[in-house]
């Protein structure tokens, strides 16, 4: 076994890990980009109150509780949060449900939900890239071991 032999065997495995990698990212972000477009499409922006703001350990960070109304009567949707002045109980902040799965909401306006999707589409570009170049170095390290006398 020689360096050129040794060098492809290890690009060849480091291309198999990226390109996995890079499948579970599009897999995952995916998902992302496509409740982002169904609340592009279908979200009702509302004003939701944060009910409570438990703080938890010491780095702080809080358990946030909002509630908000949506055509069933109205439903709470937990998040974890920041502790500091930007959240106060009582208060009123936006909110993007879909009205068909009130499970499926977005802390801020259509604005934000839109320039998230946009952001989520430039994540699933950039992982099918991934994998991709990384099928691509893997097929031709695969190539090189097969023709390396």
């Amino acid at each position: 076994m020689n360096l050129v032999t040794v060098v492809l065997f290890l690009s060849l495995v480091v291309s198999v890990l990226v390109c996995g990698f890079g499948l579970l990212l599009m897999n995952g972000e995916g998902a992302e980009l496509k409740k982002m477009t169904e609340l592009c499409e279908s979200g009702v922006e509302v004003q939701a109150r944060l009910v409570s703001l438990v703080p938890f350990g010491n780095r702080g960070y809080a358990h946030a509780v909002y509630e908000f109304p949506s055509p069933h009567g109205s439903k709470r949707h937990q998040k974890g949060a920041e502790v500091g002045p930007a959240h106060v109980v009582g208060e009123r902040y936006p909110m993007v449900f879909d009205p068909r799965n009130t499970k499926r909401v977005h802390l801020g306006t259509k604005a934000a939900v839109r320039r998230e999707r946009k952001r989520r589409q430039g994540y699933l570009r950039n992982a099918q890239r991934i994998a991709l170049v990384s099928f691509a170095a893997g097929a031709l390290a695969t190539v090189g071991l097969i023709l390396n006398p």
